[in-house]
């Protein structure tokens, strides 16, 4: 167990918590230097923890506190602040942005004033909790937490076993090597992850006779796994909706395809790959369907 005993590092850990619902919330870049030190500490988190294991841990926090409360509404407003089961075009809207798009949606039928006031009353809660002990969490729970990361699912009471979870994109694109709408619906709505240039945008990777392409990742992990093992050099990566990704790969002068999910191998793994080359993108390009839209048919 991790106690959170000493009063000047728990004030500290305190004024880190407005930095978790900022932005992006807990998909934010550097989340783990958001939280500070004494924050990390108190919740267990390693300084050089993977970001992934970062966004696990704090998912796990927030939702033993969450846990506490008896309030039905309590779940969508809580998850929507911290960019958890958030539709892809409020993500990066900030707190407020993402609430006041909730209740524009009629997610919840009550103003926005009172989900604000309602997610402060859940954040006292948070200060409250690093005063106490943090009990440790065991492998079921990290592997529930990395899977709703992953499918951009929110934790629920009638929670299903970890392998009833959906993977998401990775799991619907293994094994298929041809574009299928439903697939390219996800791709396009969900979130991606890759080696990022100097102005934000996705890094061009030039294969020479094979031309230019963005390699993707539809998993934080896959990335960190893919520079670990290929010890590739770009120092920064970004996140991005795989439309964002499509709509940078047409703008481009030279042809430019996506690669979704590459294999550090050469030669091994293309089953769990897919590449999209400069025709689809071209033709994904021209896809103006709003998100969610049923694209099966047409």
């Amino acid at each position: 167990m991790t106690s959170a005993k000493e009063t000047k590092m728990s004030r500290r850990a305190k004024d880190r918590l407005h930095h978790i619902h900022a932005r992006a919330g807990i998909r934010q870049d550097a989340l783990g230097r958001a939280l500070g030190p004494e924050l990390r500490a108190i919740w267990g988190i390693a300084d050089d923890a993977e970001p992934g294991r970062v966004r696990e841990i704090v998912l796990l926090r927030l939702n033993r506190v969450l846990g506490q409360f008896a309030d039905p509404l309590m779940p969508e407003i809580v998850w929507t602040a911290y960019n958890l089961g958030v539709d892809p075009e409020d993500a990066d809207a900030g707190m407020v942005g993402r609430l006041k798009a909730m209740v524009r949606r009629g997610r919840v039928k009550v103003s926005e004033r009172t989900c604000t006031r309602r997610f402060y009353e859940f954040l006292a809660g948070v200060k409250n909790s690093l005063d106490g002990f943090q009990e440790d969490f065991t492998g079921k729970d990290f592997e529930l937490a990395s899977k709703w990361l992953a499918g951009n699912v929110r934790p629920g009471p009638d929670e299903p076993a970890p392998d009833a979870i959906p993977d998401g994109l990775s799991t619907a694109i293994r094994g298929l090597r041809d574009p299928v709408p439903s697939v390219m619906r996800m791709f396009l709505d969900g979130r991606v992850h890759g080696p990022s240039d100097g102005s934000g945008g996705p890094l061009v990777a030039g294969l020479g006779a094979h031309g230019d392409w963005f390699c993707v990742f539809t998993d934080e992990r896959l990335l960190v796994a893919y520079r670990q093992a290929t010890r590739a050099g770009w120092a920064r990566s970004g996140r991005w909706s795989g439309r964002e990704v499509v709509r940078a790969a047409a703008g481009r002068i030279r042809p430019t395809g996506v690669l979704v999910n590459p294999s550090p191998v050469r030669g091994s793994g293309i089953d769990a790959a897919l590449p999209l080359p400069p025709a689809e993108i071209a033709r994904l390009a021209l896809d103006r369907r709003p998100p969610h839209e049923d694209a099966g048919h047409g």
